[in-house]
């Protein structure tokens, strides 16, 4: 029986420091941006990647240096939007490095970890949480003036993970539409 507590005692013991490093490693690649912004809503099909992406080109048309960080890990829409379809992440010296769309934008996303554009991603709660703490950990963003981070609908895993994960964000908004089931 020793063994078997031992063993449990063990795995707990390497989780805490996967976990220990894996924070250390967001907080330094989050020191390089400067404004973390979150863009979300209540429901789907509201215009959250729309927003996101132009504000990403009017942002980076001014000069700025930018980020996207696609959560939305069922229906990523940000690499379409911005031409980059079929884009592959690619290892790096310092972690993963993210595509650049027009005018420089950095992109991460779950899109372009699929085999096929079409394939799914059936997970739940757990596998989500560790691929946004993955893209947020490993994504070599460099220096950027602002990481926007388009959210999928509602007020799930994904949007709460990114909201306590991100040291220091500097605001969240809010894409809704004039109808009753959009607030």
């Amino acid at each position: 029986m020793a063994s078997v507590d031992e063993a449990r005692k063990a795995e707990e013991a390497e989780a805490f420091v996967r976990r220990v490093e894996e924070h250390k490693r967001l907080t330094e690649r989050m020191a390089g941006i400067r404004h973390k912004i979150a863009v979300m809503s209540g429901k789907g099909g509201v215009g959250k990647s729309l927003v996101t992406v132009n504000l990403a080109a009017a942002l980076a048309a001014g000069g700025s240096r930018v980020g996207v960080l696609d959560a939305d890990l069922h229906g990523p829409a940000v690499p379409k939007m911005l031409g980059l379809k079929g884009a592959r992440l690619e290892a790096g010296e310092k972690g993963i490095v993210p595509p650049a769309a027009a005018l420089g934008i950095k992109v991460a996303s779950m899109d372009f970890l699929l085999p096929t554009q079409d394939s799914p991603v059936i997970w739940r709660g757990p596998l989500k949480m560790a691929a946004i703490r993955q893209l947020l950990s490993d994504v070599d963003w460099g220096e950027l003036d602002y990481l926007l981070i388009d959210l999928p609908p509602g007020t799930g895993d994904e949007s709460l993970t990114v909201l306590q994960l991100l040291p220091g964000i500097d605001g969240v908004v809010i894409v809704t539409i004039p109808n009753e089931v959009s607030g």
